[in-house]
């Protein structure tokens, strides 16, 4: 693998760190540099374990407050939205997958523009735990698994559907870590399957998977210190930049 290369896994790596302690929009970042560094089919099996090896610091620090009710209503419309994206995987080459990742990614790049603006829109609202439509439950669900099982890239989508939800800001963490960390555990076995997951790219993640700890880390150290606003917009930016050229080649 070239240095450059190289550089990008290990930023994505400290991404995914981010993502789960501080940044919440490190992760779209993350697949978009993962897809730049390697093939794309390679990239999306190469970023799978880091996203795991993160999960396990959020899984850590926010068990007690999961949502095991939004878990259980939600995890059967995220599978059949697995089974799709598997089957989109299966079928597709690396060229053609690039520009889905790509579209995929500002997709959810726009979703989170909407989950900010839902925000300050419900800013000082006492309401929480708001009942949701099962039709709004069926489409977000699915989604989730669709946009996870393809790309790794749908904690926009999930966020949104918190939002709508009313989750208080711990259960909303909780619960989105709780969620990717059972889909992730499940894609292994689905990756590997389809050839995504091999002895290389796990020798790959060996090397890189020290980074999502230094990212981890960071955030750790960074979150009290850098408001959250000046992190997203950072990650937004750049996110967006490289999903066009994903998606323009």
């Amino acid at each position: 693998i070239p240095i450059m290369s190289w550089c990008l896994l290990l930023l994505a790596g400290m991404c995914v760190g981010l993502s789960k302690t501080a940044m919440p929009g490190g992760g779209i970042l993350a697949v978009v540099l993962t897809a730049m560094a390697l093939p794309s089919r390679m990239s999306v099996g190469v970023l799978l374990p880091m996203l795991i090896f993160g999960d396990f610091f959020a899984i850590g620090k926010y068990r007690p407050h999961i949502d095991r009710k939004q878990l259980v209503t939600l995890l059967p419309f995220a599978l059949i939205g697995l089974g799709v994206g598997y089957a989109i995987l299966r079928f597709v080459t690396n060229e053609q997958l690039k520009p889905i990742i790509g579209g995929a990614v500002l997709a959810m790049l726009a979703l989170q523009q909407v989950n900010a603006r839902l925000k300050k829109r419900r800013e000082g609202a006492t309401a929480e735990n708001r009942p949701v439509s099962p039709v709004v439950t069926a489409i977000f669900g699915v989604l989730s698994g669709m946009g996870t099982g393809m790309a790794n890239a749908a904690g926009p989508i999930l966020s949104l559907y918190f939002l709508i939800a009313g989750l208080p800001k711990l259960p909303f963490i909780a619960t989105s870590s709780g969620f990717f960390f059972i889909l992730n555990l499940l894609k292994v076995p689905l990756f590997a399957s389809l050839g995504i997951i091999t002895a290389q790219s796990l020798r790959i993640d060996l090397m890189a998977l020290p980074s999502v700890l230094v990212g981890a880390l960071l955030g750790f150290w960074l979150v009290t210190r850098i408001p959250q606003e000046v992190f997203n917009r950072i990650v937004v930016a750049l996110a967006f930049l490289a999903a066009l050229k994903l998606l323009i080649g």
